[in-house]
């Protein structure tokens, strides 16, 4: 450092063989001066310390900054990987879809074929006694309706004795006696 009575001694020579000129912005600028030095000099370990910790902090922001940074390149990297795959994963699944489609074309007229074998039987037993339920039924109604035939045929035969009936019932007889002679 330099002595403060050395720098005095040399600006009192200085300002008196007139080589420095004392005025309004010479004593501003000394005064700049001796503030910058004096401040440098008391202030000198307090700005290294504040500097010091704030390229610290910066350092430490540009490190987290640069592990987050390989972080997601890692994550984008395995994503394009994952998506190179995707084309493999398509290609196995259409493998897969494709033997499911003949498995299932090869095994379907099989299934159809139980199935059937199952269900046709008791449809067609369904059927039969429908069948016999029906024909039972076409059977009462005709018997009712040629036991109406013949009441009503009985009722103008004998109650109202109408020729028509009458004549009719000799016709029918003579066929059936024509049948019993045939035979």
């Amino acid at each position: 450092m330099l002595n403060i009575s050395l720098i005095s001694l040399t600006s009192f020579i200085l300002i008196y063989q007139n080589i420095i000129i004392l005025n309004e912005e010479t004593l501003i600028l000394i005064c700049f001066i001796t503030f910058f030095f004096i401040a440098f000099n008391k202030l000198n370990e307090t700005f290294y310390n504040d500097l010091t910790a704030r390229s610290l902090k910066t350092k430490a922001s540009l490190i987290a900054s640069l592990n987050q940074l390989l972080v997601t390149l890692t994550r984008t990297i395995n994503l394009q990987n994952e998506f190179k795959n995707l084309t493999v994963y398509f290609k196995n699944l259409k493998h897969h879809f494709l033997r499911l489609g003949v498995l299932i074309s090869d095994k379907l007229p099989i299934f159809y074929t139980n199935e059937s074998k199952i269900i046709y039987p008791k449809k067609i037993k369904f059927i039969q006694n429908l069948e016999q339920q029906t024909a039972k039924i076409l059977a009462l109604l005709l018997i009712q309706k040629l036991n109406k035939v013949v009441k009503i045929h009985y009722f103008c035969k004998h109650n109202l004795k109408m020729q028509y009936f009458l004549g009719v019932h000799k016709i029918l007889l003579r066929e059936c006696f024509n049948q019993l002679k045939i035979n």
